[in-house]
């Protein structure tokens, strides 16, 4: 595989790390299941995908703003691995929620159907 210029591969972090910037403002650990949240994780799957390529080619530079972007990358990368698993949680709250009132209104409809077998 081909190495990447330095400013192509300083380009894609900065992209990468804007990416995540804007995921962690809008999402902060609450899920919202909305299509806007999936929009944005499939951008932030495309920045990470992307990145890692350009890494597996190989980004030899020891250029000090390549450095600091890069590491600026990684610590997003770990923001990112607790911001999934606080939406990880969230969704988890959100489906026993949802399981709760179904079992309500099954429930529900088992008594509707019943007091009317009775009338």
């Amino acid at each position: 595989m081909e190495r990447i210029s330095d400013s192509a591969g300083l380009e894609l972090l900065q992209r990468a790390n804007a990416c995540l910037a804007k995921f962690f403002d809008r999402f902060s650990g609450e899920s919202s299941a909305g299509p806007e949240e999936l929009r944005e994780l499939l951008q932030l799957h495309e920045a990470l995908t992307s990145v890692g390529i350009m890494l597996d080619g190989g980004l030899n530079s020891t250029s000090q703003e390549i450095g600091a972007t890069l590491e600026l990358y990684r610590q997003n990368l770990m923001r990112l691995r607790g911001q999934l698993a606080e939406m990880r949680k969230s969704a988890i709250g959100r489906r026993e929620r949802l399981d709760c009132q179904q079992e309500h209104l099954y429930g529900a409809k088992a008594w509707r159907l019943a007091s009317r077998a009775i009338v």
